[in-house]
């Protein structure tokens, strides 16, 4: 817990001091003890100006010390997350249960590394990082990526079936699996940002009905002592920047309004997009009018025998539109709660209502009442979608887009300060994450000899197109155009010797 959380009016400083003692060894930041016969790892992201801390088990934004785990830029040591994780809701046979990959009251999370039933010591149950420890095998986690997407990929997957990492008394397993992904890239659009993709698969044997998922985030700019920080949300709001209009939504955002002792800048803006959130379909309704009923919105057969061919990818992303995760009516952000310390949701009852939109203290239906501005504080938000259901063995995909900006002597609020790189952000999702990037790495055979060891590649990367190019490179009417872009950018290769003949060095 951050210090402030400890911190209350006592008139005897030694009755303070033990008072103090006895709450820091009452709430530890991790409550659930870790045997170290399971591969619980945390390992942190940093290929561009967004530092963070990732797990295998359900957290994110939190160190392996369970102290703040998110800083930016990186190397600076300005801390901006205390711990984060996701909340999945779903009430079985009567009883409402919800899973948590980060309770910010004790640090709790109910996840653990791996597939269900995979040995608690099974190699795979880790981190795969692009390009270290890359691809997972696929003979043994089918369901993993084999191709990397941005600079610097992770990738994991996490369930929630094991009862000893449940809060005893309060909730039991729900029968998930997530399949989690982390992509960054270190370009100059996208260097504040970095992206978290939580893929829920329903392993319970049964349908889940009444379903929510949300994102909890503890925030923390600095030192939280005082409390000082500030959240606020945007539903949905067109912004007018340099002359353009933006629309910004689904946004819960945090800043402070003091500077911060020892940081040489004024501590900057941190901004959640939600961008995916499970389907949203009816039979008989076109929700995106878009000519197109929703039960045919996932029917490849349907579009390919009555849709114009022109229009099977109508944001020219690559990805046809029955596949493309943009182009299909979402849920979307249906709730946005603010809560501190003091007034947290605890157990599975009171999240289960704070998920589905519901001030839990006086249940009164409150969805988005916590996007007004409040009094600074030590805040949490918590980002929602729901209700929905989860058939049994399907899925559903939740992304956050996480960036950051500055905004102190540039703009006049915060959020203004936000748009444009969440335009950015939102612009890379919906290209389906078609961005400048380099080739595919060149298959490598390595021959040993007498005192040598000879390097073979294959020249493939040489002629591999950029499929950027066709987003920009093609269309001399669009905005996004550039003449100066090529189909075929190879450069040269880069060849490593480690130092010690270890993985990573």
């Amino acid at each position: 817990m951050k210090n402030t959380e400890y911190i209350y009016y006592i008139i005897k400083i030694k009755v303070l001091v033990i008072f103090l003692l006895l709450i820091r060894f009452s709430f530890s930041n991790t409550a659930v003890y870790h045997p170290s016969t399971r591969n619980f790892e945390i390992k942190v992201n940093a290929i561009n100006q967004v530092e963070m801390s990732v797990s295998n088990y359900g957290k994110y934004g939190q160190n392996d010390e369970g102290w703040y785990g998110a800083w930016w830029p990186t190397g600076s040591g300005h801390n901006y997350i205390f711990g984060a994780g996701s909340w999945f809701g779903t009430i079985v046979d009567g009883d409402t249960l919800v899973t948590i990959g980060y309770g910010p009251h004790g640090g709790e999370s109910e996840y653990v590394p791996g597939l269900a039933g995979m040995s608690t010591s099974d190699p795979n149950a880790v981190i795969f990082t692009y390009p270290e420890n890359w691809p997972p095998p696929s003979d043994i986690l089918p369901m993993a990526p084999q191709k990397s997407i941005s600079h610097r990929d992770f990738w994991c997957v996490y369930n929630d079936l094991d009862e000893n990492f449940h809060v005893p008394g309060d909730t039991r397993p729900i029968g998930l699996e997530v399949y989690q992904s982390v992509y960054s890239w270190n370009l100059s659009t996208t260097k504040d940002m970095i992206f978290i993709k939580f893929e829920l698969k329903n392993i319970s044997g049964a349908a889940l009905t009444n379903c929510y998922f949300g994102v909890c985030q503890d925030n923390a700019i600095g030192d939280e002592i005082p409390g000082n920080d500030v959240i606020s949300g945007i539903v949905g709001r067109e912004y007018i920047i340099d002359g353009d209009t933006i629309w910004v939504d689904n946004l819960g955002y945090q800043w402070q309004e003091q500077a911060e002792p020892g940081w040489a800048e004024f501590p900057g803006v941190l901004g959640v997009d939600y961008l995916q959130s499970p389907w949203d379909l009816q039979v008989g309704a076109d929700k995106d009018n878009d000519g197109i009923l929703d039960q045919y919105e996932r029917d490849s057969a349907y579009f390919w025998n009555n849709v114009n061919p022109d229009s099977h990818d109508i944001d020219f992303d690559g990805t046809p539109d029955w596949r493309d995760p943009s182009e299909i009516p979402q849920l979307g952000m249906t709730a946005f709660k603010r809560f501190t310390l003091n007034l947290e949701p605890n157990k599975d009852n009171e999240r289960y209502i704070t998920l589905a939109g519901y001030n839990f203290k006086t249940m009164a239906y409150d969805p988005y009442g916590d996007t007004l501005q409040p009094q600074p504080d030590d805040q949490r938000i918590l980002q929602c979608s729901g209700p929905f259901e989860l058939e049994a063995d399907s899925s559903a995909t939740i992304l956050i887009g996480i960036v950051f900006a500055q905004w102190y002597g540039l703009y006049q609020t915060p959020d203004s300060a936000l748009v444009q790189i969440d335009n950015t952000c939102q612009f890379i999702y919906d290209m389906n994450w078609l961005l400048p990037g380099p080739p595919s790495p060149p298959g490598l055979t390595c021959v040993p000899g007498d005192a040598q060891v000879t390097l073979v590649w294959s020249n493939a990367p040489e002629f591999e197109p950029d499929p950027y190019y066709d987003v920009v490179g093609t269309d001399p009417t669009s905005q996004l155009y550039d003449p100066y872009y090529r189909r075929y950018d190879f450069e040269g290769y880069r060849v490593w010797r480690s130092m010690t003949g270890q993985t990573g060095t």
